[in-house]
């Protein structure tokens, strides 16, 4: 989904038709807050409901794995194998960089949760595809009545954003109950 979208999503709730999204983007100091408050949004979603998950390879100098090699923010480290024989390695985090176990390691895929970058208008927004247009746009609005000072409005919007993510997070499979019997 576009930003684009959740913008308009979010401008709906709000009831504000003042601000048209088109073609020909209209600057309003409104158009400015929203894009601020959307990746607000996103990054909480990628940091505390919903993680983004990325796997590089990268090139392991003297045991070191250093987080400038890795094309993203990086927010935790969930794996390091070798890239050569896949074998996991243990490692520790060091403030510049990834100190590994296996100092024999030439080069390693790392796997790791990453923090997304500001989006613009017309490009994709980097969340979860459990995330709808809604629910970003109510965690928008939510935001964006906080900021303006509608207080009891922002309440509203929080805690149906907070309720759609838990939804979205909630594990959806098959039920299984244990056979019971009765004597």
């Amino acid at each position: 989904m576009l930003l684009k979208e959740v913008i308009m999503t979010a401008l709906t709730y709000l009831g504000d038709d003042e601000i048209a999204i088109d073609a020909n983007i209209v600057k309003h100091p409104k158009l400015d807050t929203l894009l601020r408050c959307a990746n607000i949004v996103i990054k909480e979603i990628a940091t505390d409901y919903l993680p983004l998950t990325a796997t590089e390879q990268a090139e392991v100098k003297d045991g070191r794995i250093s987080y400038d090699a890795l094309s993203r923010r990086v927010l935790e480290v969930l794996t390091v194998k070798d890239a050569d024989t896949d074998v996991r390695s243990a490692f520790r985090h060091t403030p510049s960089a990834l100190e590994l176990v296996n100092r024999d390691m030439k080069r390693a895929n790392v796997k790791y949760n990453y923090l997304p970058t500001d989006v613009n208008l017309d490009e994709e927004c980097p969340l979860s595809p459990l995330v709808s247009a809604k629910t970003a746009a109510m965690g928008v609005c939510s935001e964006f009545c906080l900021i303006e000072g509608m207080y009891e409005q922002s309440i509203v919007f929080s805690e149906r954003y907070k309720e759609d993510l838990r939804c979205a997070v909630r594990k959806k499979g098959e039920i299984k109950i244990k056979p019971r019997r009765w004597y």
